[in-house]
């Protein structure tokens, strides 16, 4: 974990939440991907404006989980227990990437009165057709998630860890590539929502990325250019910057066509 970062664990009715903070500001919620909480340079930048808060999904690296809280839908109601518990049921800003974009969307949904700008990054749970999905082989599953494979964080967890977050994945998941049950509700997502797409990505397949922009009613989709499914790992400045510069402006945000470098 950054030593930037404070982590506490947090009672909620459903559950106990671990959840990791820094920075000061308008909270952001910073929901992880299936590889787990992980903090890079993005994340530790918004700390600068922001009160960035990470949840660890119960079960991941070690942390207990809830019989009460067993799917997608269930977590998405955990996280908002915790923003009305523990940030006085304000609207937060939620960032998340692509397993924690499944979350994210339903907690849009579910709780509209929660969330205020919401940031999808290659977002899992709506792969069109099936298409997609991570690698069984690790080597190609490595090149799939990473275009610039120095960028790579570090793996510091065990063999054991790591199987029982993948464990979690398919457990709230229950396996399915598409969630017919969210794609019927996109239209009342009523955030303001920034849809990024690493250019090389291949895990999510651009046909999910059009499927949102076309559902999502006051939304933006770009593209990251030398980015695969990890985009904020991938290119961490341009990412930053494009983040940023969507959770400052808020209505005023406009999408510019991105240029090669």
């Amino acid at each position: 974990m950054s030593d930037l970062f404070v982590q506490r664990d947090v009672a909620l009715p459903a559950g106990t939440l671990r959840v990791s903070e820094a920075g000061t500001g308008r909270p952001l919620l910073h929901l992880h991907s299936a590889g787990g909480p992980r903090f890079s340079p993005v994340v530790v930048g918004l700390t600068a404006k922001h009160r960035v808060i990470c949840p660890t999904v119960p079960g991941f690296d070690g942390t207990p989980t809830s019989d009460k809280v067993k799917t997608i839908t269930g977590l998405a109601d955990l996280y908002a227990e915790f923003i009305r518990q523990e940030l006085g049921g304000q609207k937060v800003d939620v960032m998340a990437e692509s397993f924690g974009g499944w979350i994210a969307m339903w907690l849009a949904v579910r709780h509209p009165d929660l969330v205020d700008q919401l940031v999808l990054e290659g977002p899992s749970g709506l792969r069109v057709d099936g298409k997609g999905g991570l690698p069984a082989d690790p080597v190609e599953r490595h090149r799939q998630l990473y275009a610039v494979p120095e960028r790579a964080p570090a793996e510091t967890r065990s063999t054991e860890t790591l199987v029982a977050n993948r464990n979690a994945v398919v457990g709230y998941g229950g396996g399915v590539a598409f969630d017919d049950a969210l794609a019927d509700k996109l239209e009342t997502i009523a955030a303001r929502t920034l849809i990024v797409m690493g250019y090389k990505e291949q895990i999510i397949p651009i046909e999910s990325a059009h499927l949102l922009k076309g559902k999502i009613p006051h939304s933006h989709l770009t593209y990251v250019f030398g980015a695969a499914h990890a985009a904020e790992f991938d290119q961490p400045e341009r990412v930053g910057k494009l983040v940023a510069d969507f959770l400052e402006r808020g209505e005023s945000f406009i999408v510019r066509e991105p240029q090669v470098a």
